[in-house]
């Protein structure tokens, strides 16, 4: 009896993973590959053979030498890829929540991170294509952070475990916003583990309270860090000094030739642009939803009616941008939704107002966040840092003549930092927040959570 009770609890533990794995096996099921960019890379090695396309392209478009070595092998194998993909999306929860010391909540908001994100834009170029080279650097980005927080905790990173964080750390670093976090994350620990020994104190303790301090498991440890690092900053400086970068800038300024005209004021504003356009004028329901949790999360902390309304301006803006455009059409130039302009008077308020609402929500994030990580100055300054990375990846867009051509897809590196970052907030307020679901408010807090999460899981399986 007690065997069976064990095993019950267990798989109750599970039931958010096989939530995600349920509705990933409906998404690969239905995804149908072979479309777009998917055709171009099929046939890609057949006239050069394979190192000589690779060579080519990291010589005339790309630097992403590793994941196109990787996509012209895998799209012979269509069946084999759509195994590994559902593996990884499968796989991508229990990452994330592994991150966070795992348990109950953190389980659940890591497969709700995962149900939210927008998958059809993994199909946007060609459903193995889009997925080779943002999907799984993403996950690589994670695993690599799963693995880190195994070394955090003196926990031993075995030989399989090792292999695989340097393999993954290769592809995932060939994608170059990928590369760029990964190393400000190696920067970041190394900061972390120097400041915890000039203060001679123990990192982390065990559950039970001791040190953890195996010097062998340590060593080893490092030897596989070490690895991870060494190939990030071999692939960043590849990717640096590509020749590709200027020949595909080339081919891009021909399609939209205005782009040389701009100066660096005009790309900046372009970036941000962009940025305010998917999250913000379209009411993207992902910023919704962390908009809405760091609300939340502020209320909870401090049960102060101003200093949440300060953290909810975010939430006011999207109710702006959709219920109050639709409701009172004769204010819809106060809500402008920005289309994919080209040339713009900076004269005009509608030039100026989104980035006016983008300052105000990321100031009132960054308000929120100081609410909720404030106590521990130096997570806070690390919750800025990583979102900086999310932004910045977003915002350079606009330094390219292919901000237009890509799409949503590579926003999927600020997505994820997002929801990252508002899961942290959320285990750093573990205890009040789980008091707060037993109350009728946290119950609906998390039906709405659920609500969206069903809507964008139905858009994308009918996107498929």
């Amino acid at each position: 009896m007690e065997n069976q009770n064990k095993v019950r609890a267990d798989l109750r533990q599970l039931k958010p993973f096989f939530i995600v794995a349920f509705v990933g096996i409906i998404y690969h099921l239905r995804i149908r590959p072979m479309a777009g960019d998917d055709v171009f890379f099929s046939q890609a090695t057949s006239e050069l053979g394979l190192w000589n396309y690779l060579i080519q392209r990291y010589e005339t478009w790309t630097s992403r030498f590793v994941i196109e070595f990787l996509l012209v092998w895998i799209i012979k194998y269509p069946i084999l890829w759509r195994l590994i993909d559902l593996a990884l999306f499968i796989s991508f929860p229990v990452l994330i929540s592994k991150i966070f010391d795992g348990g109950k909540l953190m389980d659940w908001c890591a497969a709700a991170a995962v149900l939210l994100y927008p998958f059809h834009d993994m199909g946007t170029a060609g459903w193995i294509t889009t997925t080779v080279n943002y999907f799984w650097p993403v996950w690589g980005m994670f695993f690599v952070g799963f693995l880190l927080k195994k070394m955090l905790v003196h926990k031993k990173i075995n030989i399989v475990e090792g292999i695989a964080g340097v393999l993954v750390c290769v592809i995932a670093s060939s994608h170059e916003q990928v590369a760029v976090i990964l190393f400000v994350v190696f920067i970041l620990y190394g900061i972390y583990l120097i400041c915890g020994k000039s203060k001679k104190m123990p990192l982390v303790q065990d559950s039970a309270g001791s040190t953890l301090t195996d010097k062998k498991v340590i060593h080893s440890n490092n030897l596989y860090l070490a690895g991870m690092v060494l190939v990030n900053i071999i692939t960043l400086i590849s990717i640096l000094f590509c020749p590709g970068n200027a020949g595909r800038n080339t081919v891009s300024i021909a399609d939209l030739p205005i782009f040389e005209t701009y100066g660096f004021g005009d790309k900046l504003y372009l970036g941000l642009l962009s940025i305010e356009r998917v999250f913000i004028a379209n009411c993207d329901a992902v910023f919704l939803t962390v908009a809405l949790v760091l609300a939340m999360l502020v209320y909870v902390k401090t049960d102060d009616y101003k200093k949440t309304i300060i953290s909810a301006l975010p939430v006011l803006i999207l109710f702006g941008q959709t219920a109050m455009r639709t409701a009172y059409p004769g204010l819809s130039g106060l809500f402008v939704m920005p289309q994919e302009i080209t040339e713009w008077s900076w004269g005009t308020l509608s030039t100026w107002l989104p980035m006016v609402y983008l300052a105000v929500t990321v100031a009132a994030m960054l308000y929120a966040l100081w609410i909720i990580l404030g106590e521990q100055p130096i997570e806070y300054i690390y919750a800025l840092l990583m979102l900086g990375c999310g932004f910045g990846a977003g915002m350079i867009l606009g330094f390219m003549a292919t901000i237009y051509v890509s799409g949503e897809r590579v926003y999927i590196t600020l997505y994820f930092i997002l929801l990252f970052v508002t899961m942290f907030c959320i285990y750093r307020m573990e205890d009040a927040v789980e008091e707060k679901l037993k109350q009728t408010g946290g119950k609906l807090a998390v039906t709405l959570l659920a609500l969206i999460c069903l809507i964008n899981i139905g858009f994308v399986t009918l996107s498929c």
